[in-house]
């Protein structure tokens, strides 16, 4: 029998709602620029330009998941670099400097590692260009015609430069089976994301959310060269989980 932890079969089978965890949400987060009193569209613009100019984005993060009432916290690193390079660290809640699982997109291939196993996930990308948020593709041309945005008001946030822009599938793009939003909190401050957030619920009712949180943010840095390079361990059972 093979296997798997939870994580590693989010990779064998990929959702929306994972690959917002995982991969798209992270390739959203690299710039918006605006101030609170221009509207929605005017910081997409600002968004579309300053994404175009920018190169890699890194930070710690905190991710909250909530799923049939059970909510589960995990801590790492991840840094992403245009148009489709991830690397991804989750480590240990006490002691920080323990990696429990490794993802790196080599542009081609997903590699998942979990050294407790000893074993590798490995699976092709389905778009090996990249895609900045599920389904759109790597630039941001057709955004407007996908996602309904609006700013959502908060009196915490907001005095403190942060920003909520939600974001809804129009009817066209949307998946039938399920409703879902995406959000995103952007800071004054140099316009980064400070945090994501994805909801969803299901046919049954039932409700799926994340918020992903970061800190010690940092964009355009350079980067090692071998960072988005998978070298499989000595001895480690490789799961290959690529059609092809």
């Amino acid at each position: 029998m093979i296997r798997r932890t939870y994580w590693s079969d989010a990779l064998a089978k990929p959702t929306r709602f994972l690959n917002f965890l995982f991969v798209a949400l992270f390739l959203s987060l690299l710039f918006v620029s605006s101030a609170y009193s221009q509207n929605v569209n005017e910081i997409f613009q600002n968004f579309k330009h300053a994404y175009d100019k920018s190169d890699n984005f890194s930070a710690n993060f905190e991710e909250t998941t909530l799923f049939a009432n059970k909510k589960s916290v995990a801590r790492g690193r991840i840094v992403f670099r245009k148009p489709n390079l991830l690397r991804r660290e989750y480590v240990g809640r006490k002691d920080a400097s323990k990696v429990i699982q490794i993802t790196v997109f080599d542009g081609k291939y997903g590699w998942t590692y979990t050294p407790t196993l000893n074993q590798v996930n490995k699976m092709k990308l389905n778009n090996p260009k990249g895609q900045l948020f599920p389904g759109i593709g790597a630039s941001l041309e057709d955004f407007e015609a996908r996602f309904d945005m609006v700013l959502v008001p908060d009196e915490f946030a907001n005095p403190k430069g942060i920003h909520n822009i939600e974001l809804t599938p129009k009817k066209d793009f949307a998946n039938p089976n399920v409703k879902e939003k995406f959000q995103i909190w952007v800071k004054s401050d140099g316009w980064l994301p400070v945090q994501v957030g994805h909801e969803i619920e299901l046919e049954d009712g039932s409700r799926q959310s994340a918020i992903v949180k970061f800190s010690e943010i940092k964009r355009d840095k350079e980067l090692a060269p071998d960072l988005f390079k998978f070298v499989v361990p000595e001895d480690a059972e490789v799961i290959n989980l690529s059609e092809n």
